[in-house]
């Protein structure tokens, strides 16, 4: 009787008897009196969500198709492996949780601008889902593609994109703070829901731990941000963050995090949100390291001059030591590809960075940046490819003015950077080139900065070089001609034109490398793509040596010799 007891009470504490809720308000329309425990007896709003008590291991799932104009605010917490957990069911596109509201009833002022009352500020107005740009000088002054915020009479004016009547468009201002928000809660998960155009965040998790976002595609400020987790386990993955005003995903003093499988785009859309990325992470007090690895991140920023330093594809600020960023794409971004600023230790292997480019002549395919913090040591910059970039292609820069060894033990290995547009393959600067005492100890060797040509390396503010010999034998470079063991020449891409930058037959990049032992071993495969066909392989695997840059060249297979060629009559 004693061991019946002993094992009844412990089943009742088994994820075993998890309950599944579900909340549909357009299929199976439900009612917020029903039991919410099956598809046909569905709650009705977030708001029963909201009031109830969930408990480890629980689901509560949102019908696909379904959209709700109400904030979620996640009420309880899960447990170490048996997570609470918020999805979808159904068939269909993801169901949304939508930060802004309908507006349906407008008024003609003159011309083609109406007006209509609001009673909550919106930060955006959109057009049948396309955000509308906002103009801050007056109603007066509005013209196609604008709205104008009068908090005097708390009015929304607009002036459409053709000119016409709002009544025939779908027309949404943000109302609610978060579409998503968790404070204080652990072990939640948040799965293939739609989270739109909130005021500030798409979906926002606070004072906790134990986090997992997947599969989710959200709208403006900070798509996907994480503020002051604490501890460990914050984990984005197999998740889109696009048309953001700010950044995509937004890491703030998290503990240790993973991003991972990411796609962000088109984010860091808002002249008003300074320092946006695709994926960004950092804010002093972090806990714990980052990890962004198989994401492509591509067309953040706006392409105008001067706009706040936004629009890098990976920004990493403050992030704290030991973060790494590895097998990412980053392409056409305004801001740069990779910028890892104010940190130490990062490790930054295997990334593909390319045409980033910016009317301010600010993107670098790789930033490697001191920023305010007077140390910048440790880097580990391995085996990455940089290619076509604007500003520069790889920029090593210390503490601006110098401080007494500020920059050292940095190493530079195993890359190519190639093809930049408007700067230096190479820029090196304020100490990180081991000179006036206020650097040492960093490498630059066995890379391909391409066929020299004037001032294709920066060594040092004002100090340019068009060739290796004279860059190697500069003060604190390595000292002698053909020291930094460089490839001297173009690395023969595949099909650079079609985006193909793994090696051809034939490249000096082929073995020329160095061997830096495991874990730096295992490189993209050629063919690989963002974010879900990334293949990567063992450098030890192919070949007599290490590759340069971000791919293992694999040889073609030959034919076998014993072919023989049969006539059939």
């Amino acid at each position: 009787m004693t061991k019946r007891l002993i094992l009844a009470l412990l089943l009742s504490c088994s994820p075993l008897w998890a309950t599944t809720y579900y909340v549909d308000n357009c299929v199976t329309v439900g009612s917020d009196r029903n039991k919410g425990t099956s598809t046909s007896t569905p709650w009705l709003t977030i708001n029963k969500v909201n009031t109830s008590k969930f408990n480890p291991g629980d689901s509560i799932l949102f019908e696909s198709t379904c959209t709700w104009r109400e904030q979620l605010t996640v009420p309880s917490s899960g447990s170490a492996g048996s997570p609470i957990t918020f999805g979808a069911y159904g068939t269909g596109a993801q169901p949304i949780i939508s930060g802004a509201n309908l507006f349906t009833s407008w008024t003609l002022s003159s011309g083609s601008v109406y007006y209509t009352s609001y009673s909550t500020a919106p930060n955006q107005v959109f057009e049948d889902g396309s955000r509308l740009t906002q103009n801050t000088t007056s109603s007066a002054s509005l013209t196609a593609g604008q709205w104008y915020l009068d908090t005097v009479n708390k009015w929304i004016w607009v002036y459409l994109t053709a000119g016409d009547d709002p009544s025939g468009h779908v027309m949404e201002a943000s109302q609610r703070t978060y579409a998503i928000y968790g404070n204080s809660v652990s072990y939640v998960t948040v799965s293939a829901i739609e989270a739109t155009e909130a005021n500030t965040h798409g979906i926002e998790f606070s004072l906790g731990t134990g986090i997992l976002v997947t599969g989710i595609s959200t709208v403006y400020n900070y798509g996907i941000g994480l503020q002051t987790v604490i501890t460990n386990v914050i984990t984005i993955t197999q998740s889109t963050a696009a048309y953001n005003g700010g950044s995509g995903i937004y890491l703030y003093a998290p503990g240790t995090s993973l991003v991972d499988h990411v796609v962000a785009h088109d984010n860091a859309q808002l002249t008003a949100q300074s320092y946006a990325a695709g994926i960004n992470a950092g804010g002093v007090g972090n806990s714990g390291a980052t990890t962004i690895q198989y994401c492509v991140t591509y067309n953040n920023g706006l392409a105008i001059s001067g706009v706040n330093s936004s629009g890098a594809g990976i920004w990493l600020d403050t992030a704290n030591n030991y973060s790494v960023v590895q097998y990412n794409l980053a392409y056409n971004n305004y801001h740069g590809g990779i910028d890892i600023d104010a940190d130490n230790y990062a490790t930054v292997i295997y990334n593909l960075s390319y045409g980033n480019h910016s009317a301010g002549a600010m993107a670098t395919g790789i930033h490697i940046f001191a920023d305010a913090q007077t140390t910048m040591t440790g880097h580990q910059v391995y085996g990455n490819t940089v290619y076509g970039n604007d500003h520069m292609g790889m920029d090593v820069n210390g503490y601006t003015g110098g401080t007494s060894n500020g920059c050292t033990n940095n190493l530079i290995e195993n890359n190519i950077v190639v093809g930049t547009t408007s700067g230096r393959n190479l820029s090196v600067t304020n100490g990180c080139q081991n000179t006036g005492g206020y650097g040492s100890g960093n490498v630059y060797t066995y890379n391909d900065f391409g066929n020299a040509t004037s001032n294709f390396i920066q060594w040092g503010t004002g100090n340019y070089y068009s060739s290796y010999s004279s860059w190697e034998t500069a003060a604190g470079s390595c000292g002698t001609s053909g020291c930094s063991h460089s490839v001297q020449a173009a690395p023969a891409f595949a099909n650079a034109a079609a985006s193909q930058f793994w090696l051809a037959s034939g490249s000096p990049a082929i073995d020329a490398g160095l061997n830096l032992g495991s874990p730096y071993n295992i490189g993209l495969m050629p063919g690989s793509t963002w974010p879900d066909s990334v293949v990567t392989g063992g450098q030890n695997a192919y070949g007599s040596g290490w590759e340069i840059g971000a791919f293992v060249y694999v040889p073609p297979v030959p034919p076998p010799s014993n072919l023989q060629v049969v006539k059939v009559n």
